[in-house]
């Protein structure tokens, strides 16, 4: 697949120049230039005189917010009793009241870095620039060698339109739907389009056909070693660019992502191409009731005690087992490092799990346990449907299945989940989800812009909270945890808390396009063991010639 996708985007792209289409500029723009510290303007290249020149608070750029807008035409309105100033520009309407970091932005609530504030010695009002004139529909531009910020406005704007391609379906659709509405209403100037694909496989076919034809979305979710493939061709933008640029991630904000979810945009060439999306990792689900039914107190926290546990679950019948699973690559994937290996190199160039025992001894220990009838190998998402049936007490998988497993169960117990259990060598899970990329070379600088500003608004804090909330993923800011609410919701709801336990123990699969088929091979390697077709010697002896041969295509 790697061959024949760089070889159809190579052929596409000679004798090809992509030549972005710029929008042709609308004949009334206001543009006011200002400067930090600096008592003067420029509306429309006259100078003004201000008697408060704009100041950085927090490292948020604050602005004379009565100057400004009325500079745009738009009409501010002052409430002494409630010390609160509204500010409307169209049908966009901006809320902010002095000293607090909550503020209205076209009925949504919003919390700002810095409070609005009025500075003393000239009894003006300062507000953060950027956030009202994304509220209201304006462009602005910070210039860090000038230390300026240049703001521009026009009634005949329109909404720059950004393509959004994902795989979000069931509840973790309707509250992207939701999120990206508001986002929508919070920033006029942009309007983000999703479209949702039935499932990843489905999404990722689309997306090849879509590069291939030179005409891909300008935002999309992808997996690590898509993204591998993805980058033939030149469309793709690196994220770093943008994270970097004018309107990036502050260093102090860089570090409150998970290391390991910010590592993980990273490609072997050493630059940057994606941003943590919808992160999450696999965890034990486990019904309580059913281990306290048959004497087990705790779920087991090793390999071993699970080993116990499934068999003294297990009916001779056949009603019912310890665990149901799918052949899980990502399982695996853990489970090897669990054991005291690794599956390829330090450099992905080769293979290194059958360089020591430690994935045939995972894999002998799993099989074992098949073959005991301890547990029952079925296919897709089969497994959920017997947990909820209470036909097992265990089965694996993201925290983000929890609203589909939810499902299967209908109420019939409560759902608890446990980190996975640990080998020899330690405790492991694998990060699972995807990230996002942007397709800069086929869209104009607005639209990748509009992108990248909805990739940036949609990882802050506050958001990546709610999303984690509201689908079962993992947020990935660190201080998204200090959240109030989050704390409460974490509080309300200890079954979930295991993907969080173990996040510092996730490994990440490898960001190279030869893993794309290696896991197709690894499943069908592992669905061979478990039937009984192969042993897992010749299984996995196998599986080493096969990825070898993807590595080295």
């Amino acid at each position: 697949m790697k061959k024949v996708v760089a070889l159809i985007v190579a052929l596409l792209l000679v004798g090809t120049v992509v030549v972005p289409i710029t929008r042709t500029a609308a004949e009334n723009v206001t543009t006011v230039k200002i400067y930090i510290g600096k008592p003067t303007a420029y509306v429309n290249g006259v100078e003004k005189s201000l008697d408060q020149p704009p100041v950085i608070m927090n490292n948020r750029t604050m602005v004379p917010i009565r100057f400004v807008t009325e500079a745009m035409g738009a009409k501010v309105d002052w409430n002494g009793k409630e010390r609160k100033v509204t500010i409307t520009l169209g049908s966009n309407v901006a809320i902010l009241k002095i000293g607090d970091v909550k503020a209205q932005a076209n009925g949504y609530d919003v919390y700002l870095d810095a409070a609005p504030t009025i500075i003393v010695k000239t009894s003006r009002t300062v507000v953060p620039v950027r956030f009202v004139a994304e509220t209201l529909g304006m462009d602005v531009k910070w210039n860090g060698t000038e230390r300026s910020v240049t703001i521009k406005y026009s009634p005949e704007w329109k909404p720059v339109e950004v393509s959004f391609w994902h795989a979000m379906n069931y509840k973790q659709g309707t509250v992207l739907g939701e999120m990206i509405k508001e986002f929508n209403a919070t920033h006029p100037r942009i309007e983000i389009k999703g479209t949702a694909f039935s499932n990843y496989g489905a999404l990722q076919q689309k997306t090849i056909a879509a590069i291939t034809g030179g005409t891909p979305p300008v935002l999309t979710q992808a997996y690590e070693n898509w993204v591998a493939q993805y980058i033939t061709g030149g469309y793709l933008t690196p994220i770093e660019k943008f994270i970097n640029g004018p309107d990036g991630i502050l260093p102090q904000d860089r570090k409150d992502f998970f290391a390991n979810m910010w590592a993980d945009g990273y490609l072997p060439d050493g630059k940057m191409w994606m941003l943590p999306f919808n992160k999450s990792n696999i965890v034990m689900y486990y019904n309580p009731d059913m281990l306290k039914a048959n004497g087990i107190a705790t779920p087991p926290k090793t390999w071993d005690e699970f080993a116990k546990d499934c068999k003294l679950l297990t009916k001779a019948d056949g009603s019912q087992w310890g665990c149901s699973m799918s052949p899980s690559v990502d399982l695996w994937y853990a489970r090897v490092y669990e054991y005291g290996g690794k599956v390829l190199n330090r450099d992905y160039t080769d293979v290194a799990f059958d360089k020591t025992d430690a994935a045939l001894n995972a894999t002998k220990a799993m099989n074992d346990m098949v073959q005991n009838k301890y547990i029952h190998i079925t296919t897709g998402y089969n497994y959920q449907t017997d947990f909820g049936n209470e036909k097992c007490a265990f089965c694996f998988a993201s925290v983000a299945s929890y609203v589909w497993i939810n499902k299967a169960v209908a109420g019939k117990f409560t759902i608890s989940e446990a980190p996975l259990p640990a080998g020899p060598a330690g405790q492991h899970s694998v990060m699972y989800g995807t990230n996002v990329v942007i397709f800069g070379a086929t869209h104009t600088p607005e639209e990748q812009n509009g992108a990248w500003k909805f990739v940036k608004w949609f990882t802050e804090p506050r958001q990546t909270a709610r999303w984690a909330m509201g689908t079962g993923y993992l947020p990935v800011r660190k201080s998204a945890l200090d959240l109030p609410e989050m704390k409460e919701y974490l509080t309300n709801h200890p079954e979930i808390k295991a993907g969080y336990d173990q996040l510092a123990n996730c490994v990440v699969q490898p960001p190279i396009s030869a893993w794309n088929q290696s896991r197709g091979d690894v499943s069908a390697e592992l669905q061979k063991i478990y039937l009984g077709k192969i042993s897992p010697e010749d299984g996995l002896k196998e599986l080493a010639v096969k990825i070898r041969a993807n590595l080295h295509r």
